[in-house]
């Protein structure tokens, strides 16, 4: 005689299942977030009024100093470490993993609500333009779903 118990045939997802599921959705976000943030500076370049005069007009050598150590600091910022944490997300054990991902998720949230709120003074036009303020808004919401993802885990 077959059994037709419906438990019996319906596969049961695993807490190690979830738990892959989970480290996917947020490796993807932060590829997700390093691709807009690189949005965010080529169309800064490219679509702000005066953003390439400005920065070829740098007079001493003090302001390229400066200048080129703000471009290394938002390299870091904004590419290296959310390529790294996708990389890490799916290689580290579970809770050194949800503790980085809960504290870079965080910091990401704050950074870009205190660009979004700097934003206006750092633009040349003193107002940011709307697909900048978008692509901000978009990290931000990204930077939250990684911590509400490591937070629920």
């Amino acid at each position: 005689m077959v059994s037709t118990n419906s438990e019996e045939l319906t596969p049961r997802i695993g807490d190690d299942q979830i738990m892959i599921d989970v480290m996917i959705r947020i490796t993807v976000l932060w590829i997700f977030l390093a691709v807009a943030n690189t949005a965010h500076y080529v169309m800064y370049v490219c679509f702000e009024p005066g953003a390439i005069q400005k920065m070829a007009c740098m007079h001493t050598s003090e302001e390229r100093a400066k200048n080129a150590r703000l471009a290394i600091g938002e390299a870091f910022t904004s590419w290296l470490i959310p390529l790294a944490m996708a990389f890490l997300t799916v290689t580290l054990g579970d809770s050194v993993n949800r503790s980085l991902n809960m504290v870079l998720g965080g910091f990401y949230t704050v950074y870009g609500i205190i660009h979004i709120a700097k934003c206006p003074v750092v633009h040349l036009t003193k107002k940011p333009s709307v697909h900048q303020v978008l692509l901000s808004i978009s990290a931000i919401v990204v930077a939250a779903l990684i911590f509400g993802y490591a937070w629920s885990w």
